[in-house]
């Protein structure tokens, strides 16, 4: 089934399709409506994208259902060319080392102005994407990724 064959509620497949000649890029974004923007936007410029919501947490528990926040492996972060993520997460920041301890696997991580100080030196290993995002500069900031 093809991401856009998908109903609103079912938004986050468990494996990637098969590997195409397309760039794969992961979008992480708890807001469905960002999500889908920056997935549609990556879509319409040639990348095969695959979306998750991050981890859920319920009234006063802790992040959970994040592979990444349990030290597993995620089998969307190890399919992917780059992954897009957000400091608007549950766990951002523990997300975020996880993914830069991935090694050569680029990051791009989205952060409100306030946050960009805080993020330079934790995100080191990471392009910093400001908000508010535009088509222009996740395009810009994914291109950037994946060439350094």
């Amino acid at each position: 089934m093809k991401d856009s064959d998908r109903s609103p509620e079912f938004l986050e497949p468990v494996t990637w399709s098969p590997r195409s000649t397309k760039p794969r890029v992961l979008v992480e974004n708890p807001d469905r409506a960002e999500l889908l923007a920056h997935a549609d936007i990556l879509r319409d410029a040639g990348y095969d994208v695959a979306i998750c919501t991050g981890p859920d947490t319920g009234r006063g528990r802790k992040a959970c259902g994040c592979p990444l926040l349990e030290g597993e492996r995620c089998a969307l972060v190890d399919g992917s060319d780059v992954v897009v993520s957000t400091s608007s997460l549950n766990g951002s920041d523990d997300i975020l080392a996880a993914l830069q301890a991935q090694g050569s696997l680029p990051v791009v991580f989205e952060v409100s102005p306030p946050d960009l100080d805080r993020y330079r030196e934790a995100a080191s290993a990471a392009t910093l994407l400001p908000q508010p995002v535009t088509a222009k500069s996740l395009l810009d900031a994914v291109s950037d990724a994946t060439t350094d």
